[in-house]
């Protein structure tokens, strides 16, 4: 089985083969994401090639830059459909660089402790 068949089944048949799988529980309460990270884990599927989640914030922004030089060199060669696709992966993007800062949650203050109050004048 390959990383792209994993990513295109649906959540119940990711179930159904994370149930063949002995060593892992709890496959009824994960999401997609986590049932294609735990079933490409157990069956040894590297998990570098993926384009979902794979490559982190920096990566994604990185694509988003390379496509819009690409859109723009589109833009001077007239290219209006390839301006259309190139824009459209461009929203996808910043839409899963959002995702991907909505899911690292805020870094704590060392310690544990509270950040300081504002002091009002």
């Amino acid at each position: 089985m390959e990383l792209k068949t994993l990513e295109r089944m649906t959540v119940v048949k990711l179930r159904e083969e994370a149930a063949k799988v002995p060593d892992l529980s709890g496959a009824r309460a994960m999401s997609k994401d986590e049932l294609i990270r735990a079933v490409a884990g157990a069956l040894g599927i590297d998990l570098s090639a993926r384009r979902r989640g794979g490559g982190g914030k920096a990566a994604t922004k990185n694509l988003i830059r390379e496509l819009k030089t690409a859109v723009a060199e589109a833009i001077r060669a007239k290219d209006h459909a390839r301006v259309k696709n190139l824009r459209r992966d461009v929203k996808r993007l910043k839409g899963e660089t959002r995702r991907l800062a909505k899911e690292k949650p805020a870094p704590q203050p060392v310690g544990g402790e509270a950040p300081p109050a504002p002091v009002s004048a």
